[in-house]
């Protein structure tokens, strides 16, 4: 083993800078992530681990500016920097501790008071620690300076350590065994519960990670918590870095900083949890704007067509009782007119009841789901319908395609309902590995795109409907269409498919 010690003591100064910067890079990655106005449970607590990020990884850097400073500064200044860095300790560990604390409350909802009350718990371990520190100091007798290994070496810090090496000593076991040890089994009891509550997260990678870093919590409560500097009491004369150095040839700072390298790459990749958690909100908030358009496309059509062609059945009606009696001819031609209209009116209202429909679709069969609005179309109307399915493969959708996939057909459908006069719909529908194919055809008096697209309602607000669900399917989509010689409607969209069985 004593090669290894020996490389490891010639490379100290690099593990003391890994060491402290794995901590303080977690602390700042998490600092400046983004998480105001997240409801996720893991939220609020997180503040707490990046100051423990920030004030450990200063902390443990400690270990190797100080003695640099020592050969250029008076000792009584050097003497006041090992005091703060033992402060900086305890202080680290409360912050984690509190961190843990935070993620029960929260993972309860803020509800328990038990969680409430165990609130203050870190804050009064740092004074409890503070109290055993000194008492501790003052009982035992005063001994040798603390063994500088974990500092880096410097002959100019022995006199400052042989100063207050007791109080360094005895406040390091204190803080590791009061404070960390059950601060970092805290926090990963924490992060399990969090870990459960986010178990059908959409970013499994994310919740999974905090599994991990609960994991990484427990070895670091081992390490970190159980092997304290040597001291003349129990337990650290038993077990203590030197003791760990002696036996493995390995000082304790390179498994606390592989430790803290694992829960440091944990915590990040944790992170992901808010990112889908804003996808997700702007997605809903695009789903209420589309949903918030065609109300008002529907509102738009039944004021600027039904409800007025219902008025103007009414003047005719009003008309028609004018003159039931002078003249029985122009009453019954404005009678027919006005149930002509009244038979239009319904074949609008039909249309519109398309939009209407609400409701999730149980299945996820994309033909099935064009072929339930094209049976609704059939059933209201003279159209005749051809449809044809090609393909060896069968499209499965997610909830998100099933519906904008619906409304798309129900759009095109009832396009054809109201404007295109046709007398035949073709509906094609191909699929082939991961994508889906759908043709809606008709023989309608067709319109022109470029002219019918520079308008704001009617048929340009329902290909523009169309086209925003498209967009939010990642879906190609073309419309062809000429004065005369009816409508080609084709979206072509990515899908999971599953082969058909033989």
């Amino acid at each position: 083993m004593g090669w290894l010690a020996e490389l490891f003591e010639t490379n100290r100064i690099i593990v003391l800078s890994v060491y402290g910067q794995v901590f303080f890079v977690m602390g700042l990655a998490v600092a400046f992530q983004s998480r105001r106005r997240s409801r996720l449970p893991l939220a609020g607590p997180l503040g707490w681990l990046a100051a423990f990020g920030i004030v450990h990884g200063l902390m443990e850097w400690g270990y190797l500016f100080v003695p640099i400073q020592a050969g250029f500064l008076p000792q009584a200044i050097i003497e006041a920097l090992l005091l703060l860095q033992l402060l900086l300790k305890p202080l680290s560990f409360a912050l984690l501790f509190q961190f843990g604390v935070e993620l029960l409350h929260s993972a309860r909802g803020g509800q328990a008071p038990k969680f409430s009350l165990l609130r203050a718990v870190p804050a009064v371990s740092l004074v409890l620690w503070a109290v055993a520190t000194l008492a501790i100091s003052a009982l035992i007798a005063p001994g040798p300076a603390p063994d500088p290994r974990p500092w880096l070496p410097s002959p100019d810090l022995l006199p400052a350590l042989a100063a207050v090496g007791q109080p360094l000593a005895v406040g390091d076991v204190v803080a590791r065994l009061m404070i960390a040890l059950p601060g970092a089994v805290v926090a990963a009891i924490g992060l399990r519960r969090v870990r459960r509550l986010l178990g059908s997260s959409p970013a499994p990678s994310g919740a999974s990670a905090l599994g991990v870093a609960s994991i990484a919590f427990v070895v670091y409560a081992l390490v970190a918590g159980l092997v304290p500097l040597p001291a003349p009491f129990l337990p650290a004369s038993v077990l203590n870095g030197q003791v760990v150095l002696d036996t493995l040839g390995v000082p304790i700072e390179v498994f606390r900083s592989l430790t803290g390298l694992a829960i440091a790459v944990a915590i990040i990749l944790s992170l992901e949890v808010f990112e889908h958690e804003t996808d997700r909100t702007l997605a809903e908030a695009r789903r209420r704007e589309l949903l918030l358009r065609e109300r008002e496309r529907i509102g738009r059509d039944l004021h600027d067509g039904i409800i007025q062609s219902i008025y103007a059945a009414g003047l005719h009606l009003e008309q028609a009782s004018a003159e039931v009696g002078s003249d029985p001819d122009a009453t019954r031609s404005r009678i027919g007119t006005v149930m002509g209209e009244l038979n239009r009116i319904t074949q609008d209202i039909r249309g519109t009841i398309f939009d209407l429909r609400s409701g999730e679709l149980e299945a996820r069969d994309a033909e099935a789901i064009v072929l339930a609005v094209a049976d609704e179309l059939q059933a209201h109307t003279l159209v005749t319908l051809e449809i044809r399915s090609e393909g060896a493969f069968r499209p499965r959708l997610t909830p998100d395609q099933a519906d904008h996939l619906r409304h798309i057909a129900i759009e095109a459908f009832s396009n054809v309902l109201r404007h295109a006069r046709a007398s035949t719909v073709t509906v094609a529908m191909a699929c082939e590995p991961e994508r889906f194919r759908l043709e809606i055809r008709d023989d309608g008096r067709g319109f022109d795109p470029v002219a019918t697209e520079a308008t704001a309602g009617g048929r340009a607000q329902g290909l523009a409907n169309i086209r925003r669900r498209a967009e939010l399917l990642g879906a190609e989509l073309a419309v062809e269409a000429a004065d005369g010689r009816g409508t080609t409607l084709s979206l072509t969209m990515p899908v999971a498919t599953v082969r058909q069985p033989t």
